[in-house]
């Protein structure tokens, strides 16, 4: 397996590819953001898309990350994946060696709790804080 970036020229190319199933991840996302959106914001170069293709180069998962420098620390974000190919040890160490050549520190992402706990369970993630809403009508 291996990872690669998808420059912002060939994202409607990746689209077409399978990328457009990050629209399964943007349905959970509550309101924030639909498909469309994150394709204008990966055109944009505003987030990076990456994927993960198997032994013949066909792509099994794919991410919109953003890399953060926050006061203390360099930051991973992965703002939406979606395949299996990121349920597995092999690609999630190909993730931390790309966080890791980008100077990243850890690698975190907002998820529904299903998904926090496999990463829990996984890969070691830590809980930091949740996210709550209430409506001002």
């Amino acid at each position: 397996m291996k990872l690669f970036t998808v420059p912002p020229s060939h994202i409607c190319i990746a689209w077409r590819d399978g990328a457009d199933k990050l629209s399964q991840a943007t349905a959970l996302a509550s309101r924030e953001i639909t498909a469309d959106q994150l394709k204008l914001l990966l055109l944009r170069g505003e987030r990076t898309l990456i994927g993960i293709a198997d032994d013949s180069d066909i792509p099994r998962a794919w991410a919109a990350v953003q890399i953060q420098t926050l006061p203390n620390i360099r930051v991973l974000y992965v703002y939406a994946m979606v395949g299996p190919g990121f349920a597995g040890a092999e690609s999630f160490e190909l993730l931390r060696q790309y966080a890791k050549q980008n100077g990243c520190e850890t690698i975190r992402g907002s998820s529904i709790d299903s998904i926090g706990r496999l990463w829990q369970r996984r890969f070691g993630a830590q809980k930091l804080y949740s996210v709550y809403e209430m409506e001002v009508n």
